[in-house]
């Protein structure tokens, strides 16, 4: 499963777990989940991609 940790001024601060499988789909969830993530902490935002078993 692929996820997301939210990165905010160099601190983790949120773990996006989508449940689509697609990568059409993981592109059009993260596209809204950035916008409102901006909107919420601001420009300073980072996604860091992993795996998770």
């Amino acid at each position: 499963m692929i996820v997301f940790d939210v990165i905010v001024d160099g601190t983790k601060v949120d773990t996006l777990r989508p449940m689509a499988s697609k990568l059409r789909d993981l592109r059009n969830f993260i596209d809204q989940q950035f916008e409102l993530l901006v909107e919420k902490y601001g420009q300073n935002v980072h996604l860091n991609r992993r795996f998770e078993y």
